[in-house]
């Protein structure tokens, strides 16, 4: 799936990264040009990089 930024997605439990991001919801806040984004939570405020595939459409 194509992401945006402004989109609302959300961590993928099964994704390599920090535990405390596992089911975490959203929003994409940049995505550079290998594909990463950067997606801001919606319960802390803080960002972290996530690849395509460690993320769904929430």
């Amino acid at each position: 799936m194509a992401f945006k930024d402004g989109d609302v997605v959300m961590i993928r439990k099964d994704a390599i990264s920090d535990p405390e991001w596992s089911g975490t919801r959203g929003t994409v806040v940049e995505i550079i040009d290998n594909g990463q984004m950067r997606v801001r939570s919606d319960q802390t405020g803080d960002d972290k990089w996530f690849t395509p595939e460690q993320v769904v459409s929430g």
